[in-house]
């Protein structure tokens, strides 16, 4: 199974391996893995599996790295319900940015215009919204987390992140 660019799903998985994490799983080919780690080892693993996938696809790649119970306790809180109900007719693509566990907190004052995209919340290294799945002026959460930050940031559907955080 191939993920994006060539990324072949057994690569990923040792890349991580072998960067320290234990206990490797993967949920898509595109680059979603849980492993267990020791704390104080984390930073550097992190830059490692960073600097692997960005030489295995010949470009920067970067990492956003959150614990399980981290995540499970985001999913639990089903956040992206906040949707409005009376707007259900219309399909909306609910997704979370991440910028790296290291980064600094970014100012919601400093997330630009989001038009269509509604915010549904806003964390530290973090930002939810939930957009139109269709038409124009809806720009998507990478977009907006990276512009208020400055940094990169990747991003992830709630229905991806469930599917992780469910997963015993």
């Amino acid at each position: 199974m191939l993920g994006r660019q060539g990324l072949s799903r057994d690569l990923l998985l040792d890349s991580v391996g072998m960067a320290g994490g234990s206990f490797v799983r993967s949920y898509l080919a595109t680059g979603n893995v849980t492993f267990d780690a020791n704390s104080n080892e984390i930073d550097g693993l992190c830059g490692r599996v960073e600097s692997e996938l960005s030489r295995m696809v010949s470009r920067p790649t970067m990492v956003a790295l959150r614990s399980v119970p981290w995540l499970r306790d985001l999913v639990s809180n089903d956040l992206v319900s906040t949707v409005d109900e009376e707007e259900e007719e219309e399909e909306w693509e609910c997704e979370v940015a991440f910028l790296r566990h290291s980064a600094s907190p970014i100012d919601p004052g400093s997330i630009p215009e989001t038009r269509r995209t509604r915010l549904v919340w806003i964390r530290d290294r973090e930002l939810a919204t939930a957009r139109p799945r269709t038409g124009p002026a809806r720009p998507h959460v990478n977009t907006l987390l990276e512009r208020a930050s400055g940094q990169p940031a990747t991003a992830r559907g709630w229905t991806t992140l469930r599917r992780i955080a469910n997963d015993p």
